[in-house]
């Protein structure tokens, strides 16, 4: 009879701790997203820049950016801050809010010259559409880029990825009434050389008599000097387009930029900012 009663309670221990094996297996993860998702699985680990984590019910491992994550609820009830949120978002601007404010994303930025960083590019393209913004147009508070860039890298959305929000959600995420798309086109198209020569004479003249007659002699050496130049030749096209909050295309224009050069659309810029629905060139 004891045999039997000790052999009860080792089978009851087993599943016991089977039991609280396959509870702890069964408890999750979740993973909350800048924008709101949620992820709920298993965080397998956890890097300097990324997790590593896997659905629910499935092995597949999957690595999340933390840029793109708010924090981690683990299933032993622990919660880690990954992101700090607290940035404007469609439900934290309202239209009055927005009223009257613009901003210009990074720009597109298409080129067939490797030497070119595009990041770079699009940053440089973006800012000088800022302070042309600043100088000809009226009536709006345009937002500084290093803001809309720190919003936009907050919200886990690269320049890659710019457009993967419509207008409307992109002007809400960065609350503000209107928003600014622009895309340069430029193309390397080879190199130009100028040059020119310049031959010198160093003489001099001498007297020499030779019986009743005096002579003239000259002698001296030609020198040749040659300054060539090398530049390199661009087509720059530049597009911008102009939405606001509901999604409205209020400007849409493209221009190809004047000479060949590569600050060449510098000018052009100007050029469609100053003839935009708010440009210095469009009466009040």
């Amino acid at each position: 009879m004891a045999s039997f009663t000790f052999k009860k309670t080792v089978c009851f221990l087993i599943f016991f701790f089977n039991l609280l094996i396959l509870s702890a297996q069964n408890k999750t993860d979740t993973v909350i997203m800048t924008n709101g998702e949620k992820k709920v699985g298993k965080v397998v680990s956890v890097s300097e820049n990324a997790i590593k984590f896997t659905y629910q019910g499935e092995a597949l491992e999957y690595e999340l950016k933390k840029s793109g994550i708010s924090k981690i609820e683990f299933a032993s009830g622990r919660t880690e801050i990954i992101t700090n949120t607290d940035i404007p978002s469609a439900s934290a601007s309202t239209a009055t809010e927005r009223k009257g404010r613009i901003a210009v994303l990074p720009f597109e930025f298409i080129t067939n010259d490797s030497a070119l960083n595009a990041n770079a590019m699009a940053e440089q393209l973006q800012n000088d559409s800022y302070l042309s913004i600043k100088e000809n147009t009226h009536g709006l508070q345009i937002q500084d880029p290093v803001t809309t860039n720190s919003i936009l890298a907050r919200n886990g959305i690269p320049y890659t990825s710019i457009k993967s929000k419509s207008p409307a959600e992109m002007a809400m995420l960065l609350g503000v009434e209107n928003i600014v798309y622009g895309i340069a086109n430029v193309t390397n198209k080879g190199t130009s050389s100028y040059g020119s020569g310049v031959s010198t004479y160093n003489g001099k003249e001498t007297e020499k008599k030779e019986g009743n007659k005096e002579q003239t002699k000259s002698s001296g050496s030609i020198y040749n000097s040659n300054n060539a130049t090398t530049i390199i030749n661009y087509d720059t096209k530049i597009s911008l387009n102009f939405y606001n909050d509901q999604g409205t295309n209020l400007y849409s224009e493209s221009r190809n930029s004047f000479g060949t050069s590569f600050d060449a659309y510098h000018a052009t810029i100007n050029y469609l900012i100053k003839r935009c629905p708010f440009g210095s060139k469009v009466k009040n």
